[in-house]
């Protein structure tokens, strides 16, 4: 298996301690599929009432994590604790769980309410037992007047609030979220988002959320997991994650960057083709050293006097426009660069494809990152 890329130089993490009160830790786990390896020494701490979010591309072991952890693929190596027990070798019966999958698993055959209730059945729960808590859960997400419908009958995210309240339904000590909002349109999923995140918080249960999406993970979760090739390539809360990654692997996965190839010169400055560009990261790096230079498209800032940095001349190639925001894509004195601003920004630099800017490199905003000669 290829080994992670080397940390970042000279720019630590910030933030990437676990809670103060551990509530579930995962410890050197290792998972075989045959000769592949998903899961290679694996080690996580989870703070009790923490939001975790496991993001990573397809492949990188963020499902089967979360399922070694819910004893549905359990581990070959290491150990899994929660809440001082050891769960290792528990069957998923035995652990102490609710589990929302991305496609829902309602019973169709049954209602809402059924639904919701249908493990309070299997404990032998009194009926109107069950019967006070499915209204208490359908009211907590706006369902209260869906009981007696069937999950054909509801959209697709009445039918995930429905799954969600079936797995706390029992009360569960931890909560696992497997990519829940992914079959979902896009304001519907930022809708539920906000509404996983906010009955999390009034519950206060523990929570981990496999996700491939960046934007949910960042503007979800108390601590991102990243992951990648069956490894944890960073820990940390999203801020920390997204402003200082730790390996060039997240740089690249998580939120756009500019990445090009440099070498250490003198003074701090990087040389990258036939530009140098300050940065303060490379101030007490060896002249000479082989570096990849990073810097995300909103830290790329168009001149107006007032910034300090290498100032580089650029011509428009291509503008993609998202509404608030818009990419210029740069051929900036031969570096290909792509430069994000704010709408308004656009129009008050007149930008299209053919224009000309000026453009500021910070040196404080500059990632760097060891590259193979």
């Amino acid at each position: 298996m290829d080994t992670p890329v080397a940390p970042q130089i000279a720019i630590p993490a910030a933030g990437s301690t676990a809670a103060a009160e551990p509530y579930l830790t995962v410890e050197r786990v290792t998972k075989r599929f045959g000769a592949f390896v998903a899961l290679d020494d694996v080690s996580l701490t989870v703070g009790r009432g923490e939001f975790v979010c496991f993001l990573g591309p397809s492949g990188c072991g963020k499902t089967t994590l979360l399922r070694a952890i819910a004893g549905l693929d359990p581990q070959d190596e290491g150990r899994i604790v929660q809440a001082g027990r050891d769960i290792s070798a528990l069957p998923p019966s035995a652990r102490d769980f609710g589990i929302v999958f991305q496609s829902y698993a309602l019973f169709p055959n049954m209602t809402v309410s059924a639904n919701i209730g249908y493990g309070l059945v299997s404990l032998g729960r009194k009926r109107n037992e069950i019967e006070a808590r499915v209204r208490e859960l359908l009211a907590l997400v706006g369902l209260a007047d869906q009981a007696w419908k069937y999950p054909a009958q509801l959209s697709g995210g009445q039918q995930q609030r429905v799954a969600l309240v079936r797995a706390i339904a029992m009360d569960p000590g931890l909560l696992l979220l497997d990519e829940p909002l992914s079959a979902l349109d896009a304001l519907v999923r930022a809708h539920l988002r906000e509404e996983i995140k906010a009955l999390q918080r009034r519950l206060g249960i523990t929570t981990i959320m496999v996700t491939h999406d960046q934007e949910e993970a960042l503007s979800i979760a108390d601590r991102v997991v990243v992951m990648n090739r069956g490894r944890i390539e960073q820990v940390g809360p999203p801020d920390a994650v997204y402003r200082h990654p730790e390996t060039l692997f997240v740089a690249g996965f998580v939120g756009r960057m500019n990445a090009l190839p440099g070498v250490v010169g003198e003074r701090g400055t990087i040389r990258v083709g036939e530009v140098r560009i300050a940065a303060d990261a490379g101030n007490h790096l060896t002249p000479g050293t082989p570096v990849q230079i990073c810097l995300r498209p909103e830290d790329l800032l168009p001149d107006d006097g007032t910034h300090a940095g290498t100032r580089l001349t650029a011509t428009v190639r291509g503008i993609e426009y998202l509404g608030s925001i818009a990419r210029a894509a740069l051929d900036a004195q031969g570096l290909p660069l792509v430069v994000e601003v704010q709408d308004t920004a656009l129009r008050r630099l007149q930008l299209r494809p053919g224009a000309a800017i000026e453009v500021v490199v910070p040196p404080d905003r500059v990632l760097l990152f060891p590259r193979d000669a």
